[in-house]
């Protein structure tokens, strides 16, 4: 690694989202040859700062600098086309061509003809996959291939476009230990060639193991960049979470203390690979958080508790009684309802009119003779309104133009129009400001207080310790912990991140 002679070179740069400052004045040096870990807990930045320096986001304020150039990308595109690469969980491949279409893709070699020159671009093709030790038929359909297998595509598509920079955002999520073995084997002969990686993870074994130095964020500001060699595993957690956070969020939330009703129960749920053997049960009046890195198996063990998924074994009891939920119908009919992570995708449909995404679930309830009864859900949805305080011009709001705050309060009014015994909801304050995220702490404290079990599922731990009762800490599809109340965020944060290696 040479010193001394950053590649890229960020300086005092500033992203914001209304109500929130997600990037405050970053400062950020990348040298030539270098692994540059960033870390930081959910929210802290990671994510924005990646975007904003590929162009994904436009910054506020700021410069850039890459190799020696004051640049400022309009598009991921344009970055990649001077040498930035960002490999993210979701590959950006198209996974109808094959591999070798795929790696080449914009950087076809032609013959004088202007033909394109299939058997020059196979041997520049088995040259490189050679170096890397990297073998996979070149005419396999991406959609075909594994997860492992699609990263590495998107490497040598990074190298054969001669990307300086590979940003990778978490990747070894979804890896086995052998994929991931050898991914590191492939950044150690990046690393040799002079590229440089910014490697984006949770998992501080693995920072340890290929990083030369770290940066740390927390709550969108740069806390320190550090000497692997300089620090441990305990430094680096406490500089994420943050010594004046160590006793914070401790005092209880809801006052529940003891189970009087058990409302559910789950019994060895299974379905591989990411829900290996699940037990639980959560109490009338209680709020469970589950907490765990995104990858751990909260989402997929929701979706099986709500029948949105076939669990491949296991069981699920409601009020001590077993109960078979095949469906999201049969769910609702349990006393089940979830709040699903991704609102857009899975909870509304942003093109209706707000009335109609809060009665969707209970449109048996608004029929005069078989027939919808437009006032019958006007009056529900104005009394959803009245209760969740969701800021609209109306009912008849369209919903796609509520702020994302209020959108999550109509996904959560949708619900809560099922009278859940049971109330799951997976990642409810993702994507919203700060402001909102206090408002749906408030919602969650009163149906508990209403005797509703929520179970409250998050990837920020501050947030899960603030709300919650009792936690679960899920790790590889198992739970690796219990907590109640009075733990601290450094001592949950700890116990996520060294199962989690």
């Amino acid at each position: 690694m040479k010193k001394n002679n950053p590649l890229l070179k960020v300086i005092k740069l500033r992203k914001t989202f209304p109500g929130v400052v997600a990037l405050n004045n970053i400062d950020l040096e990348i040298n030539e040859g270098e692994v540059h870990a960033l870390v930081g807990e959910n929210g802290a930045g990671k994510s924005t700062l990646i975007k904003s320096i590929v162009g994904a986001y436009k910054k506020d304020s700021g410069e850039i600098f890459f190799d020696n150039q004051k640049v400022d990308f309009n598009s991921p595109a344009q970055a990649f086309q001077s040498g930035i690469s960002a490999i993210y969980q979701e590959n950006s491949l198209i996974p109808q061509l094959t591999v070798i279409q795929n790696i080449f893709l914009g950087a076809e070699q032609f013959t004088r003809l202007g033909i394109i020159d299939e058997k020059k671009i196979y041997q520049q093709y088995l040259e490189i996959t050679e170096q890397l030790g990297f073998e996979l038929s070149p005419h396999d359909k991406v959609r075909d291939l594994g997860v492992a297998e699609q990263k590495l595509v998107e490497i040598l598509k990074a190298l054969i476009h001669k990307a300086k920079f590979i940003i990778m955002d978490e990747p070894t999520a979804s890896l086995s230990a052998d994929e991931i073995e050898h991914l590191f084997r492939i950044i150690s002969e990046l690393k040799s060639n002079h590229i440089s990686i910014l490697y984006i993870t949770h998992l501080l074994g693995e920072v340890f193991r290929i990083a030369d130095r770290i940066t740390i964020l927390r709550d969108g500001e740069k806390i320190d960049t550090v000497s692997t060699k300089e620090v441990d595993q305990e430094k680096v957690i406490t500089m994420m979470v943050g010594e004046t956070l160590k006793d914070a969020y401790t005092s209880k939330f809801t006052g529940h203390e003891k189970c009087l009703e058990t409302v559910l129960k789950v019994e060895n749920l299974k379905r591989k690979p990411r829900v290996n053997g699940i037990s639980f049960k959560a109490c009338a009046g209680e709020v469970l958080g589950i907490a765990g890195l995104r990858g751990a198996g909260k989402t997929e063990l929701s979706r099986l508790i709500f029948g949105a998924d076939k669990m491949e074994s296991g069981q699920i009891f409601i009020n001590e009684k077993p109960v078979q939920i095949q469906s999201p119908l049969d769910a609702v009919k349990q006393g089940i309802s979830l709040v699903p992570e991704d609102r857009k995708k899975d909870a509304l449909i942003l093109m209706l009119e707000l009335y109609k995404n809060i009665t969707l679930p209970t449109l048996n309830q608004v029929l005069n003779n078989g027939i919808i009864s437009p006032s019958k859900e006007y009056a529900i949805a104005k009394q959803a309104i009245e209760k969740l305080d969701i800021r609209t011009s109306g009912v008849k709001q369209i919903t796609r133009y509520l702020s994302g705050g209020n959108q999550q309060k109509v996904a959560i009014s949708k619900w809560l129009q099922t009278e859940p015994k049971v109330l799951i909801m997976d990642e409810p304050t993702q994507g919203i400001d700060v402001k909102a995220k206090l408002e749906i702490y408030n919602i969650v404290r009163k149906l508990a207080e209403a005797g509703v079990c929520i179970i409250f599922i998050s990837s920020e731990v501050p947030e899960v310790i603030k709300v919650s009762d009792r936690i679960l800490v899920l790790s590889n599809g198992v739970i690796t912990d219990e907590f109640h109340q009075g733990v601290t965020q450094e001592e949950v944060m700890r116990t996520i991140l060294k199962k989690s290696k």
